[in-house]
């Protein structure tokens, strides 16, 4: 058996809580033992019973949401994981990146990277404040034995930096309902859209970094009248996209079954400035929605996996429009399977797992 020990600030519904999942529920339960540590008190507790009644363990240390107040526990958390005894610890995010870097730490030491992470830091933090945070996780990398990237454009930004660096694209498997179409019709029933309508989707928090009222902008004076553009999400930002919405324009709030409106829906959208791999873009994909994103990398990064598959457009502020219209003349075309096909031929969660086992064992040896 191979004890893995995963770390992560809290379980949420968010992208690095998906993965530790989607990686425990493919490993086989006859090779592995597993834990997760949590160390703030913000875990979604539907999240950890679920986990805990598929038995997986789970301790929680519940620590106040704040940096340097976990870290000054990092002693009392090097001595439990020691106590543990994993043969490897798995982190993810920089708190528990900077508490396991420590050379007290016996077990073999591997990280995930969700982001990119100078610019990531800046949105979030400041320049100032989110350059020392990147160097300062940087720092710590340098002392694991292998750092995965969850995509390669996040590779690219640390490749010259760390010596011991690769990637592993995101993997998800999403449970869907058998009866898409009713749900598709449930939907747009309750939002009062005509089933003939095109729907473009947003999936996700509304802040500065998804840059969702410039999105929001742009479609208001694009729509056409057979078109809509639902918003699925919350954030600090909502008020300013409400604010530059037309009735188009519908926001729904945060929705726990966000995959029924991605069924709903045609064509995913992002217009975010910032993203590691997001794994609203591999739902969408399993959905066999099409894709209209802003031009970032990681973006970029999808439409060059494999460019036998059409799976959408990318846009610029100046080019919007001109994409919009693109993807919008060939929705009546598309072949929703070769979508799906393309998320479970690539993006799935059988295939991540299957390339982190191979450093699993890698380090064991």
């Amino acid at each position: 058996m191979i004890d893995i020990v995963y770390t992560i600030n809290f379980l949420t519904n968010g992208g690095p809580t998906r993965v530790i999942k989607n990686i425990i529920n493919n490993l086989k339960k006859s090779k592995y033992n597993v834990m997760i540590l949590t160390l703030i008190n913000q875990n979604n507790q539907e999240i950890v019973n679920n986990l805990k009644k598929d038995g997986i363990k789970i301790i929680e240390l519940n620590y106040e949401k704040k940096m340097s107040m976990v870290i000054k526990q990092r002693n009392k958390i090097i001595n439990l994981i020691n106590k543990i005894n994993p043969q490897i610890i798995h982190t993810h995010g920089i708190v528990s990146t900077i508490i396991v870097s420590s050379n007290k730490v016996k077990a073999k030491k591997i990280t995930t990277i969700h982001n990119n992470i100078f610019e990531d830091y800046r949105y979030t933090y400041g320049n100032i404040k989110g350059f020392i945070y990147a160097l300062m996780h940087i720092y710590c990398l340098k002392k694991f034995d292998e750092t995965i990237c969850c995509s390669k454009t996040s590779y690219n930004v640390l490749k010259n930096i760390l010596k011991r660096v690769s990637y592993i694209r995101n993997g998800i498997n999403v449970q869907k309902s058998n009866n898409s179409s009713d749900i598709r019709q449930k939907i747009r029933k309750e939002l009062n859209i005509d089933d003939t309508n095109i729907v473009y989707v947003y999936g996700g928090v509304i802040n500065e970094r998804k840059r969702v009222v410039e999105l929001v902008k742009m479609f208001s004076n694009a729509l056409k009248e057979n078109e809509n553009l639902l918003i699925v999400g919350d954030g600090p930002q909502m008020g300013n996209a409400k604010i530059n919405a037309n009735k188009k324009v519908i926001f729904v709030g945060f929705k726990e079954n966000i995959i029924d409106y991605f069924q709903a829906s045609d064509i995913y959208v992002s217009n975010s400035a910032s993203e590691g791999f997001s794994i609203s873009v591999i739902e969408a994909l399993s959905c066999g929605l099409l894709c209209l994103l802003s031009d970032i990398p990681s973006h970029k990064e999808c439409f060059e996996i494999d460019q036998n598959y059409y799976i959408g457009e990318y846009f610029n502020k100046l080019d919007f429009n001109k994409k919009k219209d693109v993807i919008f003349n060939k929705i009546k075309t598309i072949n929703k399977q070769k979508l799906i096909e393309f998320q479970e031929k690539y993006l799935s969660a059988e295939y991540m797992t299957s390339q982190y086992e191979k450093y699993y064992y890698k380090y064991i040896e």
